[in-house]
């Protein structure tokens, strides 16, 4: 196979390959040093694509200065129109082959390990940035015994593409959490209960809930995904009962957060001391066996199952609720009533847009629109009914949505100080218990990372 150019890279010699991207080894000049490059072998042909999957990079990049992260050098797109990244070469291979040639580690050496790849996780989360594939294959070693995360985001840029298979074909079945299954949108917690159950692979020598793939029906899958972890012979109880909350079944009930668990395992006896908030609880996934190739997928409005319990239950699509008892108008989340219909009310930002095949688009809010975001809220409403399963500018064109998110509807939201002509416009649907909404976003075109808002208090 012969390599692609890449513009200052000589002498790419292969590496290996996944079912998605080919890794090499290269030579930079310019600086003299030996670098990996992982070539993507799908080509991402719509400009909208290539944006996205840069600004993913960056934001990958911006956690290479973390001493137990693989260095991101670079990141551009071929010629032929594929992805690649540009990252720092790590001579002492992964904890999978080291697994292999030595068998489960010590303790205390899994313990180490766990404190700081939390620590690198902790951070990642913390500029906005999932993993969403730790095992023990994406966990390198560099030259100089240092372990480190590999791969931060990959999975996110490649849902550039907009192909429900890169999720889905890219799941590592005994490492992904429960709810990845039915292709959830991740979530931090996703990222704590993969780094937990390569934790425990490193202890046991297998994960902790070996899923067989592809899975012969949800029944078997849903049995698996409830076992309790076993406790494996030699490790202290204080570590196990770690790493067994890391990896509860609901995300609810799991370890909230990669700096609770690097707390935790830098004293395993630490508990949280006060109540944890609970978090509003997810719907139940809804999940289905296909025929031929027995691979889960999501299906809408026909069958929701219960992992946790086995129970099925009728699937009740929410309709329109408009107004609150007493005759008040009910006005949708983040939204207040204005002359254009509903603008959005205090500034509300997102930082991307993750738009997934066959399942509708979601967007990433940001804690304050003064931290980095590409997205802004503008205005939205209420949807008569499920949330579709398209991407956002498809939800964009749909009837409910185009006569709302219009030019118009975001000048007339704009702060006088600034000008939002020509600025891009999509839409993101979001649930409210039993009702559904949507947000206009938009997003200054070539600008790319803001600290600004143009709308709302």
């Amino acid at each position: 196979m012969t390599a692609p150019r890449i513009p200052g890279l000589t002498d790419l010699r292969p590496l290996g390959a996944g079912g998605f991207a080919t890794v090499y080894r290269a030579h930079q000049a310019q600086l003299g040093r030996d670098v990996a490059v992982k070539i993507d072998n799908r080509v991402l042909a719509a400009e909208r694509d290539r944006r996205r999957f840069l600004r993913e990079a960056q934001a990958a990049a911006k956690l290479s200065g973390h001493p137990h992260v693989v260095g991101v050098h670079d990141a551009d797109i071929t010629a032929q129109g594929t992805p690649y990244l540009v990252m720092e070469l790590c001579t002492g291979g992964s904890l999978a082959d080291r697994l292999d040639r030595h068998g489960p580690l010590h303790p205390e050496q899994v313990r180490d390990l766990g404190i700081k790849l939390a620590d690198a996780l902790a951070a990642a989360h913390a500029e906005g940035v999932l993993h969403r594939d730790i095992k023990p294959g994406n966990i390198l070693v560099d030259r100089y015994g240092t372990p480190k995360l590999a791969d931060f985001g990959l999975a996110a840029l490649l849902d550039a593409q907009g192909g429900s298979t890169v999720t889905r074909d890219a799941l590592s079945p005994s490492y992904a959490p429960p709810e990845a299954f039915a292709l959830a949108e991740p979530t931090p917690q996703a990222d704590v209960y993969s780094l937990a159950a390569t934790l425990y692979t490193l202890l046991a020598g297998k994960p902790p809930r070996p899923v067989p793939w592809p899975i012969t029906s949800f029944d078997q899958l849903g049995e698996i995904l409830r076992r309790p972890v076993p406790a494996v012979a030699g490790v202290p109880a204080a570590l196990h009962e770690t790493l067994a909350r890391a990896l509860h079944p609901d995300a609810n009930l799991r370890t909230a957060s990669a700096a609770q668990l690097r707390d935790e395992l830098l004293d395993p006896m630490r508990q949280p001391t006060v109540p944890v908030p609970p978090r509003p609880k997810r719907k139940t996934w809804p999940l289905v066996a296909a025929a031929a190739g027995l691979v889960v997928l999501v299906v809408g409005g026909v069958l929701t199952w219960n992992l946790f319990n086995g129970d099925k239950v009728g699937a009740q699509g929410p309709g329109p609720a408009t107004t609150r008892q007493g005759g008040q108008e009910d006005v949708p989340p983040f939204l207040k009533k204005c002359d254009s219909g509903y603008c959005v009310d205090k500034s509300t930002c997102f930082r991307g847009i993750n738009a997934v095949g066959g399942k509708a688009a979601t967007a990433r809010k940001v804690g304050s629109c003064a931290d980095e975001h590409f997205w802004e809220a503008f205005a939205g409403g209420w949807l008569s009914g499920d949330i579709p399963a398209v991407d956002s500018d498809e939800l964009l064109a749909s009837a409910e949505v185009k006569n709302v998110c219009t030019p118009a509807a975001m000048k007339a939201n704009t702060r006088p100080t600034v000008d939002t002509t020509g600025w891009n416009i999509t839409a993101v649907g979001y649930a409210d218990g039993s009702r559904n909404y949507f947000l206009c976003l938009g997003s200054e075109p070539g600008a790319g990372e803001v600290v600004t808002s143009a709308f709302g208090s």
